[in-house]
């Protein structure tokens, strides 16, 4: 049985590097289960025994790649909510310029096309970036920095920005987050807490 297992195993990190490598060579709309199939030396029944899409393939191939931490485990705490902002900035851009462009890019696309799955990820991305915002939100109100808990729409802000330079703007030159912080993030932070004192 432990046999058995760590055979299947080994097949599931095949067929994962070959997802990846044909998503990276050939892009999304040429990855196929027929091309996975082929590469990792398995049949194409046992690819839709166990997945129903070749996106949801890549996702579980990404997934299983990523081996840090995710943003809404980290622990920030610098004592100021600005360079904990910053912080976050970084480490999420970081984070998303591991994920493969074309895979971003698939996301996209299943999502405006009704995928289930898509909408199910980015709902977890929305309540993933929440919950590592809520941390950061808390310090600043215990260090009377913040006075009101900004809305979930100004707490997403560096997230959304972030995102949509990665996803649309994609020129290979990433955004300066202290700029992002300074210019647009902080003073969203602080502006909605003053209207909400007024």
């Amino acid at each position: 049985m432990a046999d058995k297992r760590r055979r299947g195993d080994r097949l599931e990190k095949k067929i994962y590097q070959s997802t990846l490598r044909i998503l990276e060579q050939d892009g999304y709309d040429r990855t196929t289960f027929a091309k996975i199939a082929r590469e990792s030396k398995t049949s194409r029944t046992v690819l839709y025994r166990r997945w129903d899409s070749v996106f949801e393939l890549i996702h579980d191939a990404i997934i299983a790649k990523e081996s840090i931490q995710t943003v809404e485990n980290l622990d920030i705490d610098t004592g100021s909510l600005r360079e904990d902002l910053i912080t976050l900035g970084n480490y999420f851009q970081q984070y998303g310029s591991q994920l493969n462009d074309e895979f971003i890019r698939a996301s996209v696309r299943e999502f405006s096309n009704g995928s289930l799955l898509a909408r199910r990820l980015m709902s977890q991305v929305r309540q993933s970036n929440l919950a590592s915002m809520k941390k950061i939100v808390a310090q600043a109100m215990a260090s009377k920095e913040l006075n009101q808990v900004p809305s979930e729409q100004v707490q997403l802000l560096l997230f959304e920005l972030l995102r949509y330079h990665g996803i649309l703007v994609n020129d290979r030159v990433e955004p300066d987050v202290n700029s992002i912080v300074d210019e647009i993030v902080l003073p969203a932070f602080h502006n909605f807490n003053v209207s909400k004192k007024d």
